[in-house]
C-alpha cells in the first residue's frame, strides 16, 4: 500500500468517526428532548393532582426508589401540607432544567419550577427518572417560606 493510499484511508477512516460522532449526538439530544417533554407533561399531571388532593395516585405512579426512602403516609402528609396552606397552583414557570444519563440506571430529568399557589409560592423542584418514554417521580422539594409560615 502506498503512503498516499494510506493517508485517504486514514481521512475516510477519520470522516466515518467524525460522522458516526455526530449521528450519536444527534440521538441522544433527541432522546433528551422527549425525555425534557415527559417530564414536563408530569409536572402537570402531578400539579393536576396535588390540586386534586390525589396523593395516593401520585405515591403509587413514582418511581420504586422514592417509595423506599418515604412510607405513602409521609408522602401524603407533605402533599396535604402543601395543599391544604398552599392552595391550588395557579402558575408554573419552569425556570431550569437537566438531563442526565447513568449507567445502568437511565435518563433522570431536573425540572425547577417557580410555582405560584392560591395562597402562595415557592420553587419547586423535580427530579423524573424515565423508563421507556414515562417519567416516574424520582424526588420532589419545594422551597417555600409560605408553606413554612403558615
Amino acid at each position: 500500500m502506498t503512503s498516499a493510499s494510506r493517508n485517504s484511508n486514514a481521512r475516510n477512516l477519520g470522516f466515518a468517526g467524525f460522522v458516526t460522532l455526530v449521528l450519536l449526538s444527534a440521538c441522544s439530544c433527541g432522546s433528551a428532548t422527549k425525555d425534557v417533554a415527559a417530564a414536563k407533561q408530569a409536572v402537570g399531571e402531578f400539579h393536576s393532582q396535588l390540586d386534586a388532593g390525589d396523593y395516593s395516585a401520585l405515591y403509587q405512579a413514582a418511581d420504586p426508589k422514592l417509595r423506599t426512602i418515604t412510607t405513602a403516609t409521609d408522602f401524603t402528609k407533605l402533599l396535604a401540607a402543601i395543599h391544604h396552606k398552599l392552595g391550588t397552583v395557579r402558575n408554573a414557570d419552569m425556570r431550569t432544567y437537566a438531563a442526565a444519563w447513568y449507567a445502568g440506571q437511565g435518563t433522570t430529568v431536573t425540572l425547577t419550577y417557580n410555582t405560584t399557589f392560591s395562597g402562595g409560592s415557592g420553587t419547586e423542584q423535580f427530579i423524573w427518572h424515565i423508563s421507556d418514554g414515562r417519567a416516574m417521580l424520582y424526588g420532589y422539594r419545594i422551597y417555600s417560606a409560605d408553606l413554612i409560615e403558615k
